[in-house]
């Protein structure tokens, strides 16, 4: 946080708040005219995605990449990657199409990346996903899904008429869904400790059939509302919650999603990342910096997870009262003075005080 670009970074991101491998489709590569003229020619934007178009939050980095394709013009090329084994053929194949910024959004991804960034050495690639340091071409940055997910997990249970809540996450053991998880479970459990809080991963983040199956097992044992964290499969379980009736609800992702189950979907957890990935993108080429040692964590203290309910069913906001609010708000302000540090762990989850 101390390194010179950091500063730059925080700034243009807090503003911006406030005011495989050719198996699956390929976009276009495109360049957008009409931006002041730069050094940025040189630069071509990359990322992979096992599916495109869900408005997920592949699609959210995707649209960070478009942004700063418009602002730079520059050109961008994306693949859409199913099998996550074919990932390090598919960064090969952005890399030969010229890309040499490569966006990387998910942790499946992490071990292709390391491997691929060896080979590339003049290849920079930016990890959504985690902190990495120790290798000049990687830089990381990190997003406390947990202090998020502990404000929807608090929302979910002072919402609930039945006392019994859900969680559908992607792949078990991943540290983004891991700090999900338990921190969705450590707020419902801070509101109502006798809470239930059933958990259940899809082991995918693009099978929308898996999310709608193991949702509609959380209805029908009980849940009126599940929050889903599941890339594509967050879109089975919208519809699950569709199909379960009167009285069941649920929360989404990426940018809200509000619009895909309108009547359903009272809140979300909420990533800016498209406005993180055209920050990072605009400092590198506006100071040619990339630094590697980059420590970069974002939270509910700068904005960087955000707790936001429906703006498209004035029913379902209004479910949220007052008091609701202010709780949220409370437990907010805890968790930004440190007085509540959600566990992004099993292990923490099961050592918390509630």
């Amino acid at each position: 946080m101390e390194k010179r670009n950091f500063g730059c970074f925080i700034a243009v991101l807090l503003t911006c708040v406030v005011c495989v491998f050719a198996a699956g489709n390929q976009e276009k590569s495109q360049t957008i005219s009409n931006a002041p003229a730069t050094t940025s020619s040189k630069v071509k934007l990359g990322m992979v995605s096992q599916v495109f178009g869900t408005q997920s939050f592949q699609d959210d980095v995707l649209d960070g990449i478009r942004q700063a394709a418009s602002k730079y013009d520059l050109e961008y090329v994306s693949l859409e990657v199913p099998d996550i084994g074919d990932t390090a053929n598919g960064l090969r194949t952005l890399i030969a199409q010229g890309a040499n910024f490569i966006i990387i959004s998910n942790s499946a991804y992490l071990d292709a990346m390391e491997e691929v960034a060896s080979e590339y050495p003049d290849v920079k690639f930016f990890y959504t996903e985690g902190n990495h340091t120790g290798t000049p071409n990687i830089m990381g940055s990190q997003y406390a899904e947990n202090e998020g997910a502990y404000l929807l997990g608090a929302l979910a249970a002072m919402l609930s008429k039945s006392g019994n809540v859900g969680t559908v996450a992607a792949v078990k053991g991943e540290k983004v869904q891991e700090r999900f998880t338990w921190g969705f479970a450590a707020g419902a459990k801070t509101i109502n400790p006798n809470i239930v809080v059933q958990r259940a991963y899809t082991n995918s983040y693009a099978d929308v059939n898996k999310g709608n199956e193991v949702a509609s097992v959380m209805y029908q044992k009980g849940a009126d509302i599940v929050s889903t964290y599941a890339g594509a499969c967050n879109l089975g379980v919208f519809n699950a919650a569709k199909l379960a009736g009167d009285g069941k609800y649920c929360f989404g992702a990426a940018k809200g999603q509000f619009d895909k189950m309108p009547d359903k979907i009272i809140a979300s957890l909420v990533k800016p990342i498209d406005l993180t990935i055209l920050s990072v993108i605009s400092d590198y080429i506006d100071t040619s910096v990339f630094d590697s040692e980059i420590s970069l964590t974002l939270g509910v203290g700068n904005n960087g997870v955000i707790c936001r309910y429906t703006d498209m069913n004035d029913s379902l906001r209004a479910m949220v009262l007052p008091e609701h609010d202010a709780k949220i708000q409370e437990l907010k302000e805890k968790i930004i003075s440190g007085e509540i540090v959600p566990p992004s762990t099993e292990g923490e989850y099961n050592s918390f005080t509630f």
